[in-house]
């Protein structure tokens, strides 16, 4: 029996033909990418689109509309679910998709591409080639990105999606894994898993977990911010993600502002690997004292962002949660 993948397109330039003026997007092309891999065994569904827009304009509403897609996707029957979408904010939905939906059984597959998808030469082919055969046969029930692991398009990456960060706006290897190898790769067809621990199909029971409080704010902490800068940037917010610098440090100036602030406020760091480590100087003890500063351990800032709004919906302990590894988007030993 061949494997049944339901597909949705959410727009972007997987989606899109340039112009004179510029990438546009066109009608109908998603139909004409898929056309030839019903010829490779395996069935593809193309269900209509939850979102049609490119990945800069989604709101955290969006997340929720293509969360529910994918689920009832999933509890149609689907063998695993392709979901294309613009590489701008892919990471955003990518985490936002991790936490809002437990109990995955099946693989779910973000994937995009650089250049136009109608266009000749384009990286869109590949991508959904190799995003389909891991949606198919590969054994994983979890948010997957894949995408080309190189300019020459040699193989694909799969990267956990809570762990991805795109770090080029033009290559064709724009996503990297961040403190965490990838997955694995798609070679040819065959699907190569490194030893990162992986979450495989299943009989859970899916849940949808859809409250989110939008209301934060993401903050780096630079030479010139001053504390009432920082007062004004978190004024009226529920909850704040810092990039501190180095491995989560924090001016002494602006310690008050944020004990003030008396809401979550999630550390992390603006270096891209490594994450928070609080103890390595004695000037750290001061962290330990304020209540509502919690350390994000080795998690990406946007992963933060998008799991501060979520732990904040569930109406739970903030700090519990965030410290609580979900979907493998944090190493709790690595916490301090």
């Amino acid at each position: 029996m061949k494997p049944l993948i339901y597909l949705f397109s959410t727009g972007g330039t997987i989606s899109e033909q340039s112009t004179k003026d510029g990438a546009v997007p066109l009608k109908g092309h998603e139909d004409r990418l898929l056309a030839h891999l019903e010829e490779g065994g395996i069935t593809v569904r193309m269900k209509p689109a939850p979102v049609a827009k490119g990945s800069a304009h989604l709101v955290p509403e969006d997340w929720k509309t293509i969360a529910r897609a994918v689920a009832d996707a999933i509890r149609e029957g689907a063998h695993g679910v392709v979901v294309l979408h613009g590489t701008d904010t892919m990471q955003y939905t990518a985490s936002a998709l991790s936490f809002m939906l437990s109990g995955l059984t099946v693989p779910v597959v973000m994937t995009g591409s650089m250049i136009p998808g109608a266009d000749p030469g384009s990286d869109a082919p590949f991508n959904v080639q190799n995003a389909v055969t891991v949606a198919a046969y590969s054994d994983l029930a979890e948010i997957c990105i894949v995408f080309s692991a190189d300019q020459r398009k040699s193989r694909g990456m799969i990267l956990r999606g809570c762990r991805a960060r795109k770090i080029h706006s033009t290559h064709l290897d724009a996503f990297t894994s961040v403190n965490l190898s990838p997955l694995g790769y798609v070679k040819e067809g065959e699907i190569i898993y490194t030893r990162v621990q992986r979450r495989k199909r299943g009989t859970a029971a899916l849940k949808l977990s859809l409250d989110l409080d939008p209301n934060v704010v993401l903050v780096k902490q630079h030479p010139a911010i001053t504390a009432r800068g920082l007062e004004h940037l978190l004024e009226g917010a529920s909850g704040a993600v810092l990039e501190g610098t180095g491995a989560g440090h924090l001016r002494t100036e602006l310690h008050e502002v944020i004990a003030s602030f008396n809401r979550p406020v999630v550390m992390t760091t603006q270096a891209i690997f490594g994450g928070v480590r609080w103890g390595m100087y004695a000037s750290d003890q001061a962290y330990l004292g304020i209540k509502n500063l919690i350390p994000g351990g080795d998690m990406t800032g946007e992963t933060a962002l998008v799991k501060l709004m979520w732990a904040l919906g569930q109406k739970g302990d903030v700090r519990s949660t965030m410290l609580t590894d979900f979907a493998g988007e944090l190493n709790p030993k690595g916490i301090r």
